[in-house]
């Protein structure tokens, strides 16, 4: 590589979300230099007291984040609790063990990102705010660093965990294989008055005939939802059992197709989290999935730092461990729409 003096650190990290958090973490215990670059801004404490939309998380997050010495940043984020979920109207616990019932999490997620980057920021990774990349730099066909409108930085890897922007994806035209119908989701919180809608006590999958709805219940005052249309059209309205309740704030839609970049990794760059391959949220592991693929990500940077001459033996690995974990969730989540009545092709 190209000497740029100071501009040159060891690894990238592209997004601040959970995958590349735990990236940038990994990369950090093991002793390398690690700057992460995000196009969020620098936030103040956050409050939990303007309603928001949820992401549930199921207890086994707790492990991962210990992992990578954030752990208590998904109670920090909580909004409420669940301890099982109704499908239709087959209902199951998540689980229990000797300390006693499992529970799952609404969290806030702009919370939970907060909480994931203080710690990471202790850990001595350095983080550059505000800030879009907009392409990539080569050199002899490698991937050696990143550039925005203004500035340059260089790496020995970089690490893409730009989440549904999917930066390098796009920039380095990589294909991407599909395993789903067009499918878009939209996401929404309304306000409850007593008696609330639906049990408040646990998660809701309700399946229909063109997708599905997710209630994340927020006692006593709220109840966030999800939806999916499998033809990818943009109703935007609530479920049924809130339609005539008041929505707080805006409705968000996103394209949540599944599909996956092929590869997912190639000479100094590695994709992980949303950015490599994307499922719907009814596989209920989207932020389980992205700490996961960040800290498997992030041991394939320091492997092939510390051991180059094995380099490509290592981002091969990386490559098939990515995809076999992909195409065994899909496999999985298109057994769990059979069995809800939920046909997608």
């Amino acid at each position: 590589m190209t000497d740029h003096g100071s501009r040159v650190t060891n690894v990238i990290v592209i997004g601040s979300g959970p995958a590349g958090c735990a990236a940038a973490a990994t990369c950090a215990k093991a002793g390398l230099k690690v700057l992460i670059i995000t196009s969020e801004v620098e936030q103040a404490d956050l409050t939990t007291s303007t309603p928001a939309p949820l992401e549930s998380i199921h207890p086994g997050v707790s492990s991962l984040l210990a992992k990578i010495d954030a752990g208590g940043s998904e109670i920090a984020a909580t909004q409420a609790l669940y301890t099982g979920i109704y499908a239709g109207k087959n209902y199951a616990t998540l689980g229990e063990d000797e300390n006693g019932i499992w529970h799952g999490m609404h969290i806030r997620r702009d919370i939970f990102n907060a909480q994931l980057l203080h710690h990471v920021q202790q850990a001595g990774v350095s983080v550059v705010y505000d800030q879009k990349v907009d392409d990539f730099i080569l050199e002899n066909e490698r991937v050696v660093g990143v550039k925005s409108w203004s500035q340059e930085w260089y790496a020995k890897y970089i690490i893409d965990a730009s989440g549904k922007q999917a930066l390098a994806g796009k920039k380095l035209k990589w294909k991407r294989q599909f395993f789903s119908p067009p499918l878009i989701c939209w996401t929404g919180i309304s306000k409850c008055e007593e008696p609330f809608p639906v049990d408040p006590n646990a998660a809701h999958f309700i399946p229909g005939k063109t997708g599905w709805t997710w209630l994340a219940p927020q006692p006593p005052h709220y109840c966030a939802w999800t939806r999916l249309s499998m033809k990818g059209e943009k109703h935007l309205f609530p479920p049924e059992d809130l339609i005539n309740n008041e929505v707080v704030g805006k409705v968000q839609f996103a394209n949540m197709r599944w599909r996956v970049y092929r590869p997912v990794c190639s000479e100094g760059i590695i994709l992980c989290g949303d950015a490599a391959g994307i499922l719907d949220p009814a596989a209920g592991q989207g932020i389980l999935n992205a700490l996961w693929s960040g800290i498997v990500a992030g041991n394939t940077v320091v492997k092939c730092i510390n051991e180059a001459d094995l380099a490509s033996f290592h981002l091969a690995y990386y490559d098939d461990w990515f995809v076999q974990q992909f195409e065994m969730k899909v496999k999985q989540l298109k057994a769990y729409y059979r069995e809800n009545g939920i046909d997608i092709k």
